[in-house]
């Protein structure tokens, strides 16, 4: 559940929830223009397969686009779903980076916890915290 909110506060703060937002809804605008503009695509579902396959960029070629303003059409959802992928990678990127520093700044806090109440410590422990302190400077 915490990397979920985690995931939710790197969307929120780096704004990619807009993009994928705006992605959507470009995606769906430009389905029904090409259903609306191509003789060839019949029904929403094929206008949607056919961006799906233009937006991923691997044109399967069971649907084409032949009026200009479904080329148009085409080229805006790409554009826009080649933008989405970049943002996206980012947001993924920083998500596992927002991941590892607060994993990092926790054993921190253990670690100076520790130290702080040394004379506390059993000389098993002590070991311990000798042995990472060995580790992390290697």
């Amino acid at each position: 559940m915490r990397k979920l909110r985690l995931l939710r506060i790197v969307l929120k703060r780096s704004g990619a929830n807009k993009v994928v937002a705006t992605f959507l809804v470009v995606y769906f605008v430009c389905a029904a223009v090409v259903l609306v503009m191509e003789p060839g695509i019949n029904t929403y579902a094929d206008a949607l397969w056919f961006l799906w396959a233009v937006s991923l960029t691997v044109g399967l070629g069971d649907f084409t686009a032949i009026t200009l303003v479904g080329r148009l059409a085409s080229m805006v959802c790409s554009l826009c779903a080649v933008l989405t992928t970049a943002i996206i990678t980012a947001v993924v990127v920083d998500y596992f980076n927002e991941s590892r520093q607060r994993q990092f700044e926790g054993s921190l806090a253990e670690f100076l916890d520790k130290l702080e109440h040394l004379d506390e410590l059993s000389p098993q422990e002590l070991r311990d915290i000798s042995d990472t302190v060995r580790k992390r400077r290697a």
